[in-house]
């Protein structure tokens, strides 16, 4: 037989297109003669709709969509994610159709709320026993067990697959599926790979894993990779960090070879199975699908990979005309720039010709990055001439703009109030935070006429201790590195300068990280302290939960002055407000400063 598993972007609300898109993968596992396709959770109303499941017409819009759906199901088991109410209770589900009808639905149990998830915000978790879904008729359920021409069929929901009681172990089962919405973080993609083909060695059966992909809804990325395991290695699998609207992965199972393995499985018989209709075709002789080695990569070239596909999909779905940044020499914007750039390039090399114009069909022309370098008197010809010399490698527009005039007049306005001139002694972190902040109206003007989005170049480590100014390089509509450590942003350059022969992005990840707002030079570990540092204290705190005196024992630990410690706690007790007013920023590693998402802390408090 052959089982398929498909990676697929969804947009949240978005139910005519999601729909489509099912149908047209359902149609392509007909075209490749697959018997039973699993899609990935909450597929049909898409997993980020937020307290949008709160209103009862989400629900219902997703029914719809299911009903449209399922005469597409003729010859084969097709497993679809969807909110579903039952009794005044909203269950995130999987239904489970074939030959046109509705056979039953799996209900989650393990709901997460760590992190970026919230589930137990919106939807109850699946009691034991079944319940009857009115409108279908059938069953619905934790581990309800199916069978199809003799093969037991267990049905997970993501979370329910990490957690001990999981469906597998409840019963014996020859075909195990999990549907999820399990976004990218650096490093995840091993520990996920070893969940399938765990599942499939312990549980004795073939298992097979489908994920959401792309950017669904701002935030959070999903690099797709659904997989397909047997016997404890992967034999299917679809591409990571694709752009077209969904892949399928299949493979072929020798039957008799599942049948005999089950047997060493000595988990119970299950109870009152829900049978499934008979396949259309006989089982033929073929030959099992061979094992696949999938190839690792690296931490920043997954990195790369998912902001510029993160980057492509905002583009498009918020109908943005391309991305607008202020170039500064430095490393954050120099990222922001390359990373934008190669979003452009991966969308037009790896989607049809037609679908690439479909995408864009709302405006003329193609995208662009536009990125300008704003000199004050602070700034030096080294920082400029590497921002235009990264802006030459790449082959995208730069401008210089002389801003210093602008500054002056600001100053001397206030200096005639205060009734003094301003000095680098009494009024440095004021004199500072107004360069930054008129680069801002000229940078928002171009990206408002334009039709573009204004990147922020912040980066995680800034956002923790506040080092940004508010109204000025915090300023934007996007953060695509917001969630990235300063030290791995230097890892990544370097990275990057070697992979595509950018020797100004290689000086620029090897230069001193500075602002360039105070004369006389000026370094950021300075005026805070070294970013390995910074980003291990960060780590502790928000993470892992320490407590701010075992803070200072670490400090003490590495040789460095306690005094460290007392400034990170000092900064990220008074940089709250900062975060919460900070662009929506890509989710990339396993913890971000989002107060949005995964970091909500009180603006006011006494860490210390």
């Amino acid at each position: 037989m052959r089982i398929g598993a498909v990676s697929l972007r969804t947009t949240p609300l978005d139910f005519t297109g999601n729909r489509l898109r099912v149908i047209a993968a359902l149609q392509k596992a007909k075209e490749l003669s697959v018997e039973l396709v699993v899609f990935p959770e909450l597929c049909l109303s898409g997993y980020e709709c937020g307290d949008f499941f709160w209103s009862s017409w989400v629900a219902d819009a997703a029914w719809e969509s299911l009903e449209g759906i399922r005469p597409y199901t003729e010859g084969l088991v097709a497993i679809l994610g969807l909110p579903l109410e039952i009794g005044g209770r909203l269950y995130n589900a999987a239904a489970v159709v074939a030959e046109g009808d509705i056979y039953g639905f799996a209900l989650k149990r393990r709901l997460p709320y760590d992190g970026v998830f919230y589930e137990p915000r919106w939807f109850t978790s699946a009691p034991e026993g079944r319940l009857r879904e009115p409108r279908s008729g059938t069953y619905a359920g934790y581990a309800l067990p199916f069978v199809w021409e003799g093969f037991y069929l267990s049905v997970e929901i993501c979370e329910d697959a990490w957690q001990p009681g999981r469906p597998l172990e409840r019963h014996l089962t020859h075909l195990g599926v999990c549907l999820n919405a399990s976004p990218f973080e650096m490093r995840k993609a091993a520990r996920r790979r070893r969940l399938v083909t765990e599942s499939s060695y312990r549980y004795r059966c073939f298992y097979a894993y489908a994920n959401l992909a792309g950017n669904e809804a701002g935030e959070l990325l999903y690099e797709g990779e659904s997989l397909l395991a047997w016997q404890g290695q992967i034999v299917g699998a679809t591409s990571r960090f694709f752009y077209e609207d969904y892949q399928l992965a299949w493979a072929e199972v020798d039957e008799e070879r599942l049948r005999r393995t089950a047997r060493q499985n000595s988990l119970p018989l299950p109870e009152n199975p829900i049978e499934l209709p008979p396949r259309q075709r006989a089982g033929t002789p073929g030959v099992a699908s061979k094992p696949r080695t999938l190839p690792e990569v690296s931490p920043w070239e997954e990195l790369t990979e998912a902001i510029a596909m993160g980057l492509w999909d905002y583009l498009w779905k918020s109908r943005a005309r391309g991305y607008v940044i202020s170039l500064s020499g430095g490393l954050d914007s120099a990222a922001c720039a390359v990373l934008s750039h190669l979003a452009f390039q991966r969308a037009r090399s790896e989607l049809p010709p037609d679908v690439y114009r479909q995408r864009l069909s709302y405006m003329e022309g193609t995208p662009q990055v536009y990125t300008f370098y704003q000199a004050t008197a602070q700034s030096s010809d080294t920082t400029y001439r590497r921002a235009l010399g990264l802006a030459q490698e790449l082959g995208i527009p730069f401008h210089r703009w002389e801003i210093d005039e602008i500054v002056r007049l600001y100053e001397q306005r206030v200096e005639a109030w205060l009734g003094r001139p301003l000095s680098w002694e009494m009024d440095d972190i004021a004199r500072q935070n107004l360069q930054a902040r008129v680069r801002v109206p000229g940078i928002w003007m171009v990206a408002n006429i334009l039709g573009a989005i204004l990147l922020t170049t912040s980066n995680r480590s800034e956002l923790s201790v506040g080092y940004s100014t508010m109204d000025g390089d915090s300023s934007g509509g996007l953060a695509p590195i917001g969630g990235v450590a300063k030290a791995d942003l230097r890892e990544w350059g370097l990275w990057a300068a070697e992979k595509w022969g950018l020797e100004s992005l290689r000086e620029i990840a090897l230069a001193t990280p500075t602002a360039e707002l105070r004369p006389g030079g000026q370094a950021d570990e300075e005026d805070l302290m070294p970013y390995p540092l910074l980003n291990a204290l960060e780590k502790q705190l928000i993470q892992e939960g320490l407590s701010p005196q075992t803070l200072r024992h670490y400090v003490q630990a590495e040789g460095a002055p306690i005094e460290w410690a007392d400034k990170f706690l000092r900064l990220f007790r008074i940089s709250q407000w900062k975060r919460e007013r900070a662009a929506p920023a890509f989710h990339v590693d396993a913890y971000d400063m989002d107060p949005r998402s995964a970091a909500r802390f009180p603006i006011l408090h006494s860490l210390k």
